[in-house]
Parts: structure tokens; C-alpha cells; sequence
């Protein structure tokens, strides 16, 4: 018995001699013990690797200043083929301006598990350089933002909870910091349904210190007729939401009539009316580092990526004006006989839309997409709100 006890005793005393060893060598910030363990089981490290990703990715998060009384900057990701290293690229070579990367991984099947695979150079990145990593789902197939599927989904509860438990699953598997919810095209129909999903993923995710995020449509007003974000209640989501990332781009798109893709005062709308149903401090701006050019008096048109757009003006010996009303840049120009017009986002207009976040004190950008924005943005973002 006596015996017995002594193994006890010293069993004990030995755990309790490893937690010191390990704590001496990698003292854990006060709320970031739950995350690492997930981290660990996700990459099956060693006990010494498992020091040092504590190390790299957590005590200096904490202690350092990157996530600390700053404006959080998330780029993003995607790749649209193979050998698409623009997202990677831009990642690699801007993450010091970056804390947060959303990669577009990851789409739904209509049992409610989910497609994709994990995008192993961007989360390495993010982890050497203590840039928080959230997985995007989203419901695009090859003839755009599947309707059929997100409803089904969505208005299941059997399917809710399956797609919830994939989520999950994923990000745990795989050490991402959260989720990022891009549903778009619902049904107006479906509006109480996204809540209900989202409420349902937040009970899920919280416990494990996963972060909840959503992208939403812009919207100056609460239209119940729009069929594009009457489903996105904006008050009721940033119950369940971390953060929330406005879409404020496309006020102009693609089939539509030439304009801004997202003029200033549009922009200050969306905030205005936002701000007044979300905290600020879950609301994050985006930033559409693209343009549009579109044939005129035709349905022709093309996107084009803002670092490409000075470039098009130069090759078709165009002069880049200014709208001063909507802040914006455009230029004509003229191909086989056919007038076009280009609008796009420059580091000039995407100032002022910074300015924005200042102003209302939001808490960050959210840019679309990693890769597409033109030389000078990333000094600009430093600059305006990450001095």
C-alpha cells in the first residue's frame, strides 16, 4: 500500500517537474493556452517542436506588437491555377503589414462536408510570421455562387449541424485560428436560417478559442427586396461574429453600367449605416484592389487587377483622370474600334477609404485579394493605420 504511494507521489511530482521545465522555456500569455493545443495535435509536433511553434507563433503574438493597439490588416488568399503564386507572393513579401490572412480553400458539398485542401504555404507563412489564419468556405461552383446549395444547407438543420462539424473538424486539423463565412447569392428567404447557422457555428467554435468571421454585402439600407444581402441581417450576425468584413466594393460590376467600384460616399454610407447595427470594433473594411473595364454601349467588359491598371493606360497611351466627387480613378481608351472605360482602385483613392477607418474608428481592412494591389498600397496601408 505504502508502496503504492510513493509511485503516486513521485508520478505527480514528475508532471509537475516536466510543467515547470516546459513553462521556464515557453511561458504561455494569459489567454493563449487552449489554441496551442490544437496547433500540436493538428501537426503531431514533438515536444520540442511544440516549444518552439509556442514560441513563434504565441509568446511573441502576445508580447510583441503586431496584434496590439493596432488596426488588423486581412489579406485574402486564393489561387485561381497551378502555378498562381500572386496571393503567396504578396503574403510572403508584405507580412509584416499583415495580421491576419483568410485563404479561399475551402467550398461546400451538398451533404455538408467540405471540399478542398489545406493551403500549406500560405499557413506556413502565417506561422512564421505571426499572421493569425482563418479558412474561407464559401458555396462558388463553376457557374458562380450556388443559390440551390446554400439554401439547402442552410435551411436543414441536419445539414447546418453537419456542415458546422466539418468546420470544425477542418480547422483543427489543420491549426487555423478561425473561419471566414463567405455565403453569398442566399435566398431573401433564408435570412433567420444564416443566423440560426451562424449562432450554431459560434457554439461550436468559442469553446476553442476559434474565431468566428463573415463576409457581407455591402449595404446602405435594409432592402428585404434585394436579392444580393436582404439574407444578411447585420445586427442579429454580429451576435455570433468576431469580426465582420464588409464587401464594400462592386457598387459598380461586372454587367452593370460603368462606374466606381467603390466610390468614397458610397463607402461612408456603408460605414454609416453598419456602425449604427455592428460594433465598430468587429467591423472590418474592404478594400478592392481591382477594377473593371468595360466596352462602351456594349455588355463587353473584363476585370482587371489594380497593379495591371496604370500599366493598360500606358500601353494604350491613356490619360489617367481623377473624379473628385467619388474619389476615383478611370481612363478611355480605344481598341478595334471600340471605346472603353476603366475604373479601378489606386493607393490614391484606397487613401481616403483608409482615412474612412480612422474616422470611425473601425477595426481594420480586409482586402481583396492578396496579389492584385499596385505598388506604394502596402507603404500607404503602413502609413495610414498601421504607424
Amino acid at each position: 500500500m505504502h508502496l503504492r504511494i510513493k509511485k503516486i507521489i513521485v508520478s505527480v511530482m514528475g508532471y509537475f517537474l516536466l510543467m515547470a521545465i516546459f513553462f521556464c522555456l515557453a511561458p504561455p500569455g494569459p489567454a493563449e493556452a487552449a489554441p496551442i493545443s490544437r496547433i500540436s495535435a493538428a501537426k503531431g509536433l514533438g515536444f520540442m517542436s511544440l516549444v518552439q511553434r509556442w514560441d513563434n507563433k504565441y509568446v511573441k503574438k502576445v508580447v510583441g506588437q503586431k496584434f496590439k493597439d493596432q488596426k488588423e490588416v486581412v489579406g485574402y488568399y486564393t489561387k485561381d491555377w497551378s502555378s498562381d503564386n500572386q496571393s503567396q507572393n504578396s503574403l510572403h513579401n508584405a507580412a509584416e503589414n499583415i495580421t491576419g490572412v483568410a485563404t479561399f480553400s475551402y467550398g461546400l458539398k451538398p451533404s455538408g462536408q467540405l471540399t478542398g485542401s489545406p493551403p500549406k504555404a500560405a499557413l506556413q507563412t502565417a506561422w512564421d510570421n505571426n499572421i493569425e489564419t482563418l479558412a474561407l468556405i464559401h458555396n462558388l461552383s463553376s457557374s458562380g455562387f450556388d443559390r440551390s446549395l446554400i439554401h439547402s444547407v442552410l435551411t436543414d438543420p441536419k445539414l447546418r449541424t453537419e456542415t458546422v462539424s466539418s468546420i470544425y473538424q477542418t480547422l483543427i486539423r489543420n491549426g487555423f485560428d478561425g473561419v471566414n463565412i463567405d455565403f453569398e447569392n442566399i435566398p431573401a428567404g433564408d435570412r433567420k436560417a444564416l443566423n440560426a447557422f451562424m449562432a450554431e457555428l459560434r457554439k461550436k467554435l468559442a469553446p476553442d478559442g476559434l474565431k468566428v468571421t463573415i463576409s457581407v454585402p455591402a449595404k446602405t439600407w435594409d432592402d428585404p427586396s434585394n436579392g444580393w444581402g436582404a439574407a444578411f441581417d447585420y445586427k442579429k450576425l454580429a451576435e455570433s461574429a468576431d469580426r465582420i468584413m464588409l464587401m464594400t466594393y462592386d457598387e459598380h460590376y461586372i454587367g452593370g453600367a460603368p462606374g466606381p467600384v467603390a466610390s468614397n460616399p458610397w463607402v461612408e454610407k456603408v460605414i454609416t449605416y453598419s456602425s449604427g447595427l455592428i460594433p465598430t470594433d468587429k467591423l472590418m473594411l474592404g478594400i478592392g484592389n481591382y477594377g473593371y473595364d468595360w466596352i462602351i454601349n456594349s455588355r463587353g467588359y473584363q476585370s482587371v487587377p489594380a497593379k495591371n491598371a496604370i500599366p493598360m493606360a500606358q500601353k494604350y497611351g491613356a490619360s489617367i483622370e481623377w473624379d473628385s466627387v467619388n474619389q476615383t480613378p478611370f481612363f478611355y481608351y480605344w481598341k478595334n474600334n471600340q471605346k472603353h472605360v476603366v475604373w479601378f482602385e489606386s493607393p490614391e483613392s484606397a487613401a481616403f477609404k483608409l482615412n474612412l477607418v480612422n474616422k470611425y474608428d473601425l477595426k481594420g481592412i480586409a482586402i481583396w485579394r492578396l496579389g492584385f494591389e499596385s505598388p506604394g498600397f502596402w507603404n500607404l496601408v503602413s502609413d495610414k493605420i498601421n504607424k
